[in-house]
């Protein structure tokens, strides 16, 4: 006897090796991904302007690796959500705090007292919160 069979998952549209819509195979953007990876890992860190583009092909290829993949899978309308958030959680999301901290660093010795001034509350305040709650877990 025939029993009819559910496809829960879906099947792949394409192979990894074939080109998706975008113009990026899947491999080909793994590929590169791998190479933009390894080439910001070993490059030395007074070598600013290769690591900077480096982290920037990184970012790129990281959105054409879900894009391609995406399409594959026969789920293009995702890739625009998943784009923003690689954006925003890529490898370049500790740049914009450091440019800010670089510049309140710069401005003046004021600036600097008042930075350290706020990370030393801040220690303080993470301090006081970690007794506060050591204590009620030794009351409970």
């Amino acid at each position: 006897m025939f029993a009819p069979t559910l496809r829960v998952l879906p099947r792949p549209a394409f192979d990894v090796e074939t080109e998706a819509p975008c113009g990026t195979s899947v491999a080909e953007a793994r590929e590169a991904l791998a190479f933009w990876r390894t080439r910001l890992r070993r490059l030395p860190w007074y070598r600013r302007a290769a690591r900077a583009e480096a982290r920037a092909m990184v970012a790129r290829w990281q959105r054409r690796v879900v894009q391609a993949e995406l399409e594959r899978w026969r789920l293009p309308a995702l890739a625009g959500p998943l784009a923003a958030v690689i954006d925003w959680w890529g490898p370049s999301r500790r740049l914009p705090l450091r440019r800010a901290a670089k510049t309140v660093l710069r401005a003046s010795a004021l600036a600097r007292m008042l930075a350290v001034a706020a990370a030393a509350v801040t220690v303080a305040a993470v301090a006081v919160l970690a007794l506060a709650v050591v204590a009620i877990a030794q009351l409970l």
